[in-house]
């Protein structure tokens, strides 16, 4: 039985049709993967351009942050040696500092976690670190140090750098509320198995009415210290800010009771002095 010429033309009408829609739907794939391919390449290129961006930032908050501490170092000499001509060098130091802090929170992700890598650390030797380094950027500038030997042997489950980092920025806001041969002191407690370490001044302000009004706010401080703070909390910790114009202000770091190891042998202090033959042991009442 012979199939009608008209159904075989219908039939093969039917078959070129659906040919060339299968064609031209394998084309449309084709062209929405490679388009697909492009966003992906597009997206890729726009997060490495962020990244750049963002260690650029960090970098420049980081120079910023030098450069401000070093006039803030070099004012204080020069106003404690009778220059008053100092003061405006001190406000400038100031508004260095507040452009590094503005930097520096524009590339804080709150969102992604952080990773540590965690050790023994001993407490007394990375407060040390950081002393050292806060000190060495405000030369000829001096603060001086009072540390609560209880402190020293203290061990802690910590990523050595973020913590150290952390003491860092803490120290060096102290210093920037502070004037030439100001007491800061640096001391901890337990406190429900956990250890809370303090870093505390006199609040005596920076060599400006308007340095002092602008850093004696506790939210003012705790802004400044959103770095930190992350650090701290990545830690399983927290951070809490006291501070009262002409008072003085007290940064605490709470680290819980599994982040805080058995207390090692007693830690010495090194023998340099920090920029300044006054360091002492030993934190006053507050």
């Amino acid at each position: 039985m012979s199939v009608p010429p008209t159904l075989l033309s219908i039939a093969l009408v039917l078959a070129a049709s659906s040919a060339i829609a299968i064609v031209a739907l394998l084309f449309r794939v084709r062209r929405l993967t490679s388009a697909a391919n492009d966003a992906r390449h597009l997206h890729r290129q726009a997060l490495d351009a962020e990244d750049m961006l963002v260690r650029r930032m960090r970098l420049a908050a980081h120079d910023v942050r030098g450069v401000g501490m070093t006039l803030h170092g070099h004012a204080d000499h020069l106003v404690a040696a009778g220059y008053t001509d100092a003061v405006g060098i001190a406000s400038g130091a100031g508004d260095l500092l507040d452009l590094a802090d503005d930097l520096q929170d524009l590339t804080i992700d709150t969102d992604s976690p952080r990773m540590l890598r965690d050790e023994t650390v001993v407490l007394g030797a990375v407060v040390d670190e950081a002393i050292g380094a806060v000190c060495a950027t405000i030369l000829p500038g001096r603060r001086n140090w009072r540390i609560q030997p209880d402190l020293r042997p203290i061990r802690l489950r910590a990523d050595r750098r973020a913590l150290r980092h952390a003491i860092t920025r803490i120290l060096a806001d102290a210093v920037r509320g502070t004037r030439n041969d100001d007491w800061i002191d640096v001391g901890g407690d337990h406190c429900g198995g956990g250890y809370s370490l303090f870093i505390a001044d006199e609040g005596k302000g920076a060599a400006t009415p308007e340095a002092v009004a602008r850093r004696q706010d506790s939210r003012g401080i705790s802004l400044r210290l959103a770095l930190a703070r992350a650090l701290i909390e990545a830690h399983d910790g927290h951070l809490a800010v006291e501070a009262h114009a002409g008072v003085g202000s007290k940064v605490s770091l709470m680290f819980p009771a599994e982040r805080v190891l058995a207390a090692g042998p007693p830690v010495s202090r090194p023998s340099h002095s920090y920029g300044g033959p006054a360091t002492a042991d030993g934190a006053r009442d507050r």
